[in-house]
């Protein structure tokens, strides 16, 4: 089975309402504004050209992501289209249903598009569409899909290189956060997860990510194929590589610009690897992702019972207590913290650095130390005391 879990749906008519109504989407609008150098609209593929151009690509199914709107009304219309599609081709295409997870709304969509067939959510792009992946309602979000068992598949990019119209820069940190507050969380990185897949060489990332997943799309705008697949296959179970085109996203412009799934993947089955590899790689691990067949045994799609693992502290503080959890856990900590001049927002620090720590760097000895622990459980105490 052939499985490109990583396309999108961008008709002509989709194209010409972001061209007049850019004010509206204006990250969406740029990714799809004409090529600067050659003046060329990007493509536009209806859904009968969609089909034609998997069956030339010998791709059996395909999952439509969701573009990363800012607007709840523009999920809904998007997820509207996808969801037409999949009703009218169920044998070939699903649905990964997007949302705007700062809209209170959200979880209602998430709801309906479930019960309309969605197998997933996606995809999310936290900086295009102007939220954190530790805000609030992001984290509701996650919960409500853990709930449903639906994986979420998030935009992620490489932090160094050139610039190109769409490289966010969410750090990779804040995607590896979240996969270990919520290790339940089926999780997909797309674009090879920004590189984060290098760090499963430590043994205690490779757990902490035992239920992330990394898609392939627009790769080879970024990579060698040959050698980001060889290396990835040194660092990660193959089970957790998925096969994603970014289709109709044109892959090898020098040659064309026109949309087209089969090169991308010929590179991949020409490669010398095993051919189960190859398989599981092109389909077999979406497949078993998304129900669709049951997972391998000893693979990560089944990693362990769902129980959500604690993850903030309990009284009292102590040195080693990581200073993003004290904040997190009791607001009222944070100006205790402000005033030792301890950055607390896990965008400045990463969850795990221990209070001492990040003390001492901010010149706070040991005596200082015990005077900020003493403050800290006056603050939590009085916290907890108010009614």
């Amino acid at each position: 089975m052939r499985i490109d879990i990583h396309i999108h749906f961008q008709p002509p008519e989709l194209l010409a309402y972001l061209a007049t109504h850019a004010g509206h989407e204006p990250y969406w609008a740029l990714l799809l504004a004409p090529n600067p150098t050659t003046g060329q609209p990007p493509a536009a593929p209806d859904a009968d050209r969609m089909l034609v151009d998997m069956d030339r690509a010998g791709i059996d199914r395909a999952v439509i992501q969701g573009e990363y709107y800012r607007q709840h009304e523009s999920c809904v219309a998007a997820n509207d289209r996808a969801l037409a599609l999949q009703r009218r081709y169920p044998e070939r295409l699903l649905v990964f249903a997007t949302v705007q997870p700062a809209d209170e709304r959200a979880h209602d969509e998430v709801q309906r598009c479930a019960a309309a067939g969605a197998v997933g959510i996606g995809e999310l792009n936290p900086y295009a569409q102007g939220f954190r992946l530790d805000s609030p309602a992001f984290l509701r979000l996650a919960e409500r899909c853990i709930d449903l068992n639906l994986p979420i598949l998030l935009h992620v990019n490489e932090p160094v290189g050139r610039y190109y119209p769409g490289k966010a820069v969410t750090p990779l940190v804040q995607y590896y956060d979240l996969a270990v507050r919520y290790p339940e969380l089926k999780l997909i990185l797309a674009h090879w997860g920004g590189g984060l897949f290098f760090y499963e060489l430590i043994p205690s990332v490779r757990r902490a990510l035992r239920n992330v997943w990394y898609d392939t799309a627009a790769s080879p705008l970024l990579y060698p194929t040959a050698d980001v697949v060889a290396v990835a296959l040194r660092c990660l179970s193959p089970h957790k590589i998925l096969f994603g085109s970014d289709y109709p996203l044109p892959l090898y412009p020098r040659r064309s610009r026109e949309p087209d799934m089969s090169a991308f993947l010929n590179e991949i089955m020409a490669l010398d690897i095993a051919p189960d590899i190859r398989d599981d790689l092109l389909g077999r691990n979406a497949a078993r992702l998304l129900g669709l067949m049951p997972p391998a045994g000893g693979s990560p799609e089944n990693p362990a019972p769902h129980q959500k693992t604690p993850t903030l502290p309990h009284l009292p503080v102590t040195a080693t207590t990581p200073v993003a959890a004290i904040a997190a856990a009791w607001p009222a900590t944070r100006a205790v913290l402000d005033a030792y001049g301890i950055p607390w927002e896990t965008v400045e620090v990463p969850f795990w650095e221990p209070l001492n720590q990040a003390a001492a760097a901010r010149g706070v000895g040991p005596e200082g130390l015990a005077r900020l622990i003493n403050d800290l459980d006056t603050a939590i105490r009085s916290e907890n005391e108010t009614p």
